[in-house]
């Protein structure tokens, strides 16, 4: 009887010693034995260690504190702006193609056309003729060039005057060309002096002003009266011999 009351006291006694070496016993259980193979390198590791895969974010940008008194000096949008300044004019970043400018040729100086051509009647005069009667004169033009020349246009500068003349015609070294250049005489019945002008352009870009000059006098637009008298008059009678 003595034993069991032994024994029993002795398991009330060390009751609360082994429920506390349990706990820790089962709070530092070790990793079990058994191990996996994990899918990507093959190697063999136990079945309590956990694979995870770590993401990195991206870092947060905080506001940046700009101080009043320093402006940007010194922050990061100081940086950047340099870095892009540095950009802008660095030329191997920025290469700028010139604009080549054809350059301006000087303009061609006039053509003098008294070198090329020999002009006859160029600046005739009609003297005085009867107004409201047609007149007309030849123009004369010779090619003193070395070139082949063209008779490309003869422009009167009033409409009473009317050019004659084979347009387009070519005409060599040395040949000469005719222009008839008329006149309608102006208004009949009136005296009056007059000058015209005509422009004659040779080959499409020469030209030479050539005038005409003169002066109407007004002429009867009746006839004379007949005389009767020279009908009464009869020839002499032959003499009688």
């Amino acid at each position: 009887m003595k034993k069991v009351l032994l024994i029993a006291a002795a398991f009330f006694v060390a009751a609360p010693i082994f429920a506390q070496t349990e706990k820790k016993i089962t709070e530092k259980k070790p990793v079990a034995s058994e191990t996996k193979t994990t899918p990507k390198t093959g190697k063999s590791v136990p079945s309590a260690v956990k694979t995870t895969t770590t993401i990195k974010k991206a870092p947060v940008k905080k506001d940046v504190k700009v101080d009043a008194s320093k402006g940007l000096k010194g922050t990061p949008v100081e940086s950047k702006l340099i870095e892009t300044s540095k950009a802008a004019v660095d030329p191997k970043e920025n290469q700028v193609t010139p604009i080549q400018v054809a350059p301006v040729a000087a303009p061609a100086p006039p053509v003098d056309v008294n070198k090329l051509f020999e002009f006859k009647n160029d600046a005739f005069d009609f003297g005085k003729i009867p107004a409201g009667k047609a007149a007309k004169y030849d123009l004369f033009i010779k090619n003193i060039s070395k070139e082949t020349a063209e008779l490309t246009l003869v422009q009167p500068g009033c409409g009473c005057t009317t050019p004659e003349y084979e347009a387009k015609k070519k005409f060599a070294p040395g040949e000469t060309v005719k222009v008839t250049l008329g006149f309608n005489g102006g208004a009949p019945g009136s005296g009056t002096p007059f000058s015209k002008s005509v422009t004659v352009t040779l080959n499409s870009n020469v030209t030479k002003v050539v005038t005409f000059k003169g002066e109407t006098y007004p002429v009867p637009t009746e006839s004379a009266p007949a005389n009767g008298s020279i009908d009464k008059l009869k020839p002499a009678e032959e003499t009688k011999h």
